[in-house]
């Protein structure tokens, strides 16, 4: 087969040039979305950890789905309930920082769930308890994560810098769910908790130290007003 001499149609860069160019000429090149990235995917695959080890630790606690499905609503429901409060709270405060104590908080869930475990001290409420807080943690943590994205690179980066991002997600979902359940199988659900804990205090060090100018605030309602307008256009 031949192909036209005149043909001059574009060829499609290989993988590893345009993981270059993200580095050279994109998103990466910036230092504060180089540490939001690390700390999003840093956290990201601890949060895929969790699930398989909670499962299999209220299972050996009780052996009952129905408690194991208690466990996993407790995380679940706070973050509806908060996700609100969350993103107008982001829009408040530096979003950076408001990361980072969400972050302590989900670790210092994690971590006391852990010890709770390794300690055969465990209860179900205990577990209950620990997920709640974690929950409220990751509805404040991610509207704060979403406002930071844009504050971290120039526009003409901002969809690359968002793919990099859901990329990170993709694979840390099925990276963390296949090492959580070799941690369980291996060590323990109590040490894969305790693995889980430490990414979230890992992605809380790499966010304090972003430097993030405070945007300007353009005059706004008191909390209570634009939560009741959130909840009534939710």
């Amino acid at each position: 087969m031949c192909s036209s001499v005149g043909d001059t149609s574009p060829v499609d860069p290989q993988p590893g040039t345009r993981i270059r160019d993200a580095f050279t000429s994109g998103p990466l090149q910036s230092r504060q979305f180089r540490l939001l990235f690390s700390a999003r995917g840093v956290s990201v695959f601890g949060n895929f950890i969790a699930p398989t080890a909670l499962a299999f630790a209220v299972l050996d606690l009780t052996g009952s789905a129905t408690d194991l499905g208690v466990v996993l609503a407790a995380r679940s429901i706070p973050q509806i309930f908060f996700i609100l409060a969350g993103g107008i709270w982001s829009d408040r405060l530096p979003r950076h920082l408001v990361m980072v104590m969400s972050s302590l908080a989900m670790g210092a869930a994690q971590l006391i769930s852990a010890l709770l475990l390794l300690a055969h001290a465990a209860e179900l409420w205990h577990l209950a308890a620990m997920q709640v807080i974690w929950g409220i943690g990751f509805a404040f943590f991610f509207p704060a994560s979403t406002g930071l994205v844009p504050q971290t690179v120039e526009r003409d980066h901002l969809q690359q810098a968002n793919a990099l991002l859901r990329l990170t997600l993709n694979t840390a979902r099925v990276g963390g769910a296949a090492v959580g359940g070799l941690l369980v199988a291996s060590i323990g659900a109590g040490w894969a908790l305790a693995l889980d804990a430490l990414t979230f205090f890992v992605s809380a060090g790499l966010l304090g130290r972003m430097k993030i100018a405070m945007e300007e605030r353009l005059e706004t309602p008191n909390f209570l007003h634009v939560l009741k307008e959130g909840c009534r256009d939710f």
